[in-house]
This record gives structure tokens, C-alpha cells and sequence, in this order.
């Protein structure tokens, strides 16, 4: 049974069964599934045993529990299954009874190619094996089993006569149609392809197998995502950034002869984009499910301080200074205040998670967008209540690893960006205090940047001539006598790249005028870009710098 593929498992060992009865009864065989293709309607399903007996005129006795088949499966697999009963069977024209065509001699009749023939057999088109007089063992067709098929799927069979291959002209000519529809309104892959479909008489599946291609083809320029959304173009962008800059729509529409109502919606869904591409992230929990969520979570007030609360407050440390000793003055979280402000945390990002992902199915819309807003407003709300209850865990944490030297505030400042990373990954249903799991990361956090952090003092801050020297080489030898050489050295490093690279190297890594370094994620918002697609453009800029730079010099800058 190997090389032939069954939807129906059932199907696949009677046809086993089939090949090990007399040769003489293969015509009757045929005949029983030919007449099955000439019923079965694909949107129907079909008992086993039906099916066994119009092939075998068997009827099994006993009741044996079988699942049913789809009329679609069952096509498929009756096309196959008179394949697999024939090869090996040595039949010959004369066992067929009546004329019929070869693969290439049916294509050329139908005006097809060989590669549709292949298609239309999972659709009904049977075939199977003959020994010809010359020799050969060939896959055919009958004049009967043909007309059938072409009577049952006429319009089928008349778009495949009519189809050639696209010229180079024709391509254009549905990528620009395609760029045209998308600059009049936002639309998907799908809806695309059928309007073009519509206008040229081609069918949706080559337009947009014809779209894809060119998007692949021209990554820079494409008009669709993985998904088939339309990708943000460059009116896009330059509306998104206009709008950042501080221009009003008015005067952004002014400026680019467009409507208000366009610019509006150019913002909506760079806005959605934007969501889509930054999925919100929550931690489950299987309450957040139930009908009453909303009241069972949100509606019901928060557990009451504790009635000692004040005389529990811990003292400061003396030594701190006096802003940092007022984080004391926040009371600590109760066990129970602690479980309901994670799990307000975690519901209030569940929902807007959801709303997020329904704007994948619709336009954008400036109220849906606003809850989303809202909702994520809430939930930094909710953090920041939080993270102020615990910012006096990573005070004492840092005391712990470096006292109060001079570096101290810096330690504190990264304890700070540990523990709100902490908030974003406890579950609260596992019944542990947050603390313990925050003071986890923070000292892992501790442990690894703090030596880090002293390694770098030591080389690059105090250890410059080392810098210099380990990046002189032939290509750096003339300018490695200074920082400003160095500046210098990098400056023609950057000559080398193309401009988006360039300005992604040096905003992030803080080479522009005023030094301030910027994150992925804010290099992304101000490029209408996805972080990771800035991460790509840098790495491939980083690649190009080590060609023209010295290694040492390179991990300097990005180190």
C-alpha cells in the first residue's frame, strides 16, 4: 500500500484487498467506482458500507461501527484507489473496453497542461493503468470517464482552457493595480486578488500567487504582510511621523493634499499595526474565562489594609537619602491586596489582548483603539501601584551588593528595570509571595550585570589606551592616537553603510550629536518599522562595520 495516500483508512484497506482478487473482476471494479463518481456529491457524506458495495456488490454482514466519509475525501480517494488496483494488474486496452487518452494526449484536447490534469484527478478526472502495445505501462483516461468529468465541472474545465501564462506585462500590470487599490482604501491579500481577478478574467489563485511573488521578490517595496495585510507605505510613515512631530491632522492633510478623514484613518491603522506587531503579554488564569469576569475581578473592592498597618511600617535606613527613605512610607502589600492588584494587573492586559487581536478581522476603528487605549492605561495603573509597594526590595538588594559607594544610584536604577520585569512575569496563582520571586530576579539581574559593569569601568573608562590599542590596525593606524580618533574611525566605519543603516547604528548606540542612546522599540515607533525588523537592519550593519573596523573597536561601541 505504499505510495498511494488515502483520506480514509477504511478506503485504503479494501483497496489492498482489491488488488488481491482475480484480474478479472478490475473492469467490474471500475465500472462500481465510476459509477460512485458520477453520484457522490462533495458537500454530502457516505456510509462505508454503501461505498464498499457499489465497488465490490459485497454487502458486509454484522454491524461494524465505521466512520462515514466526506464526499470530497471520498472523490479523492476513489481517483486513487483505481490507480492502486491497476498498477502491477497488467491490464491492457482490451480489459478497458473502450478508447481512451493518454496524460499528454488528454491535456492537448482539453488545452491544459499536464501539471492541471494532475490537479483535476483529486476533483474526479479517473485514470488508470494500462500495459500498451508499445511496450510501456502509462497512466489513461477513457473517452466515457473524461466526458463525465468535464460535463460535472464544465466551468472548471473552461477556466483551465482559457488560462496562459501571465507575460511579463501582465504582472505590471496586477502589482500596480494592486498598489492602486491599496492606496484608495486598506484591503487584504484575499480581497485584492479577487477584485484583480474580477477585472482581468485571471484566476484569485494566480493573482495572488502572482502578489506574493513580488512581494518576495522585492522585500523593500512589497505590498502585503505574511498574513496578507497590507504593509504600512511610505505616506504612511511620513503621515505616522508628521503626527509624532507634533503637527495637527489639519496641517499634516494640508500638507500632503489629503483629506482629514484620510489622514484619520492613515493614523487608525498605523496605530492597529503598531498594536498587532507588540502583542500585549498577561499571565492566564482560567477565572479570566468566566461570564462574570468583569464583576468577579474589577467590580469588587479591594481587600482593606490591615488595622495595624501604621504601627507595622517598617523605618528607614538612616544612611539613605531622603527620597529614597519616603519609599518606606508605602505601606507593604497584604497577601490578599497583593493576589488582587496581579490579578486586576493580568485581566485588565487579557482584555485588551483580546481587543487587540480583533483587529485583525476588521478596519481599525478610533473606539476600538480608544478601550484598548484605556485599558492599558488601567494596567499601568495597576503595575505602578505595584512596583512603588516593593521599590524598597531592590534599595535593600543593592545595599546588600554594593553599599553606598558611588555607583550605588546606577545599581538601584537597574534593580528597578529587574523588578518591573518581575511584574510583567508573576503568576500570582501559584500561591508564592511576589517578593521572594522579585528579590530572585533582581539579585540574578545583580550577579551578572555588577561584574559586568566593574569589567567595563576598567577597560573602557580607565583603560582608554588599551581601547586605542587593541583597535589599531592597517585600517585604523592613523587615527588611534585619541578618543576624537576613535570618533573619527567610527565616523568613516559609518560611511560604509546606507542611511537607514547608519541612523539605526547611531541613535542606538548613542554616535548622533546630543549621545542619547535610543531602545529597538523607540527606533521602530519613529520608523514605522517592528523592533525586530530594526534588529535585522542592525545586525546586517554591525556585520558590515566588522569588514571595515576592528573587532575590538566594534565590541567597544555595541559591548
Amino acid at each position: 500500500m505504499a505510495g498511494f495516500d488515502y483520506a480514509s483508512s477504511d478506503l485504503k484497506e479494501l483497496a489492498h484487498q482489491l488488488t488481491l482478487s482475480p484480474v478479472r473482476l478490475r473492469p467490474k471494479q471500475l465500472a462500481g467506482i465510476e459509477r460512485l463518481l458520477e453520484t457522490v456529491s462533495a458537500a454530502q457524506s457516505y456510509p462505508y458500507d454503501w461505498v464498499c458495495f457499489h465497488i465490490t456488490d459485497y454487502r458486509a454482514r454484522g454491524s461494524v461501527e465505521r466512520p462515514s466519509i466526506p464526499g470530497r475525501k471520498l472523490v479523492a480517494d476513489l481517483v486513487t484507489m483505481a490507480e492502486h488496483i491497476t498498477r502491477g494488474a497488467k491490464l491492457t486496452p482490451a480489459h478497458l473496453g473502450q478508447t481512451f487518452k493518454t496524460h499528454d494526449e488528454l491535456a492537448s484536447s482539453l488545452g491544459v497542461s499536464t501539471k492541471t490534469i494532475r490537479r483535476w484527478r483529486s476533483r474526479g478526472l479517473l485514470g488508470v493503468r494500462l500495459d500498451l502495445a508499445d511496450g510501456t505501462n502509462k497512466l489513461v483516461f477513457a473517452e466515457g470517464w473524461i466526458s463525465r468529468f468535464v460535463k460535472q465541472n464544465a466551468e472548471l474545465v473552461r477556466r483551465g482552457a482559457s488560462f496562459r501564462q501571465l507575460t511579463d506585462s501582465e504582472r505590471d500590470t496586477i502589482v500596480a493595480r494592486a498598489r492602486e487599490l491599496l492606496e484608495i482604501k486598506r484591503l487584504k491579500l484575499h480581497v485584492v486578488a479577487r477584485k484583480i481577478s474580477a477585472e482581468t478574467g485571471r484566476a484569485v489563485e494566480t493573482v495572488r500567487y502572482t502578489l506574493r511573488r513580488w512581494d518576495q521578490s522585492n522585500p523593500n517595496r512589497a505590498l502585503f504582510s505574511n498574513d496578507g495585510q497590507p504593509l504600512l507605505s511610505e505616506r504612511h510613515t511620513l503621515v505616522w511621523r508628521a503626527r509624532k512631530a507634533g503637527q495637527t491632522v489639519d496641517q499634516i492633510a494640508a500638507g500632503i493634499g489629503c483629506t482629514v478623514a484620510q489622514i484619520e484613518q492613515i493614523l487608525l491603522e498605523v496605530e492597529a499595526r503598531r498594536l498587532l506587531e507588540n502583542p500585549v503579554g498577561y499571565i492566564h488564569n482560567e477565572l479570566f474565562d468566566a461570564p462574570t469576569a468583569d464583576a468577579l475581578i474589577l467590580e469588587v473592592p479591594a481587600p482593606p489594609a490591615p488595622a495595624d498597618a501604621g504601627a507595622r511600617r517598617v523605618r528607614a535606613p538612616r544612611d539613605l537619602p531622603a527620597y529614597l527613605r519616603s519609599l518606606y512610607d508605602v505601606p507593604l502589600l497584604t497577601p490578599a491586596q497583593e493576589v488582587d492588584l496581579f490579578r486586576r494587573f493580568n485581566y485588565l492586559k487579557y482584555k485588551a489582548a483580546r481587543s487587540v487581536a480583533r483587529l485583525k478581522n476588521a478596519a481599525p476603528q478610533a473606539d476600538r483603539l480608544r478601550e484598548i487605549d484605556e485599558l492599558s492605561a488601567r494596567a499601568e495603573a495597576v503595575k505602578n501601584q505595584i512596583i512603588r509597594a516593593n521599590l524598597r526590595l531592590v534599595v535593600s538588594i543593592a545595599k546588600k551588593h554594593v553599599g553606598a559607594g558611588p555607583n550605588f544610584f546606577e545599581v538601584i536604577s537597574d534593580g528597578n528595570v529587574s523588578l518591573m520585569r518581575a511584574v510583567e512575569k508573576f503568576d500570582f496563582a501559584r500561591g508564592y509571595r511576589f517578593s521572594t520571586y522579585a528579590s530572585w530576579a533582581i539579585m540574578k539581574n545583580y550577579a551578572r550585570t555588577i561584574p559586568e559593569e566593574h569589567y567595563h569601568v576598567n577597560r573602557y573608562v580607565t583603560g582608554q589606551e588599551e581601547l586605542l590599542d587593541g583597535a589599531a590596525d592597517h585600517r585604523t593606524a592613523s587615527a588611534t592616537d585619541s578618543l576624537n580618533g576613535v570618533r573619527d574611525v567610527i565616523a568613516e566605519g559609518l560611511k560604509h553603510l546606507t542611511p537607514r543603516e547608519r541612523d539605526i547604528v547611531a541613535m542606538h548606540f548613542g554616535l548622533t550629536e546630543d549621545g542619547a542612546g535610543h531602545t529597538l522599540e523607540e527606533l521602530g515607533r519613529n520608523l514605522g518599522v517592528t523592533k525586530e525588523r530594526v534588529r535585522q537592519i542592525e545586525k546586517r550593519a554591525i556585520d558590515k562595520l566588522r569588514q571595515v573596523l576592528s573587532p575590538n573597536l566594534i565590541d567597544a561601541i555595541s559591548g
